[in-house]
């Protein structure tokens, strides 16, 4: 592992995004936690281990790995339907022999997957790939956010303006040139003044 990270060209941008990334492992105390747990410290994750599984993520993990197996079904579920789209992504450790644990994954909503036995390579490409998702997920989440917004305050703005053609006579542009000198003149956003224009009517 020490090896690969030490290849020129591979090491800086794998370490830069693994060293110090909080790793929940929610895991049985056994031996394959315990290799788990060793790997992770040794790419330089700090990894936090926690069982049972709980019912609700309280956690500032970066990212979660858990076992994906038949006798946590429910308690998985339970834990996946509890997650939204800024939860830390999901890794799961899986059998691919089976079926039904595939499905599982699916369900449960994994954005990487680590066959038994674990093995230092798989973990950190999933770790990476998870983060990488969880990043590009969390941005596009905000644009949208920045572009409601900018849809709300041009709605607020065309409101506005049909209230002052409504009430004063006056063109749609100069309607416009209106809100933008009280803006000027009170150094607000044409979304305040438009919202203080509307709450004039109101």
């Amino acid at each position: 592992m020490t090896a690969y990270l030490n290849r020129p060209g591979r090491s800086t941008t794998a370490l830069r995004e693994l060293n110090g990334l909080r790793v929940l492992v929610l895991h049985p105390q056994d031996a394959e936690s315990r290799l788990l747990m060793s790997h992770l410290k040794r790419i330089g994750c700090v990894p936090t281990q926690q069982w049972p599984l709980p019912d609700t993520l309280c956690s500032d993990a970066d990212v979660v790995v858990l076992p994906i197996e038949e006798d946590y079904r429910e308690a998985i579920q339970k834990l996946a339907d509890g997650l939204n789209a800024l939860s830390p992504p999901l890794v799961g450790i899986v059998e691919y022999e089976n079926p039904a644990t595939l499905q599982l994954v699916l369900h449960s909503g994994c954005t990487g997957v680590i066959e038994r036995p674990i093995r230092p390579f798989g973990l950190l490409t999933q770790l990476l790939l998870a983060r990488t998702a969880w990043r590009q997920q969390a941005a596009t989440m905000a644009h949208m956010r920045k572009l409601e917004g900018r849809y709300a305050a041009v709605s607020k703005v065309a409101t506005a303006k049909t209230l002052l053609i409504a009430r004063e006579g006056i063109t749609e542009n100069e309607a416009h040139r209106r809100i933008q000198s009280r803006a000027m003149a009170t150094r607000s956003s044409l979304e305040d003044v438009a919202q203080t224009i509307i709450n004039e009517f109101s």
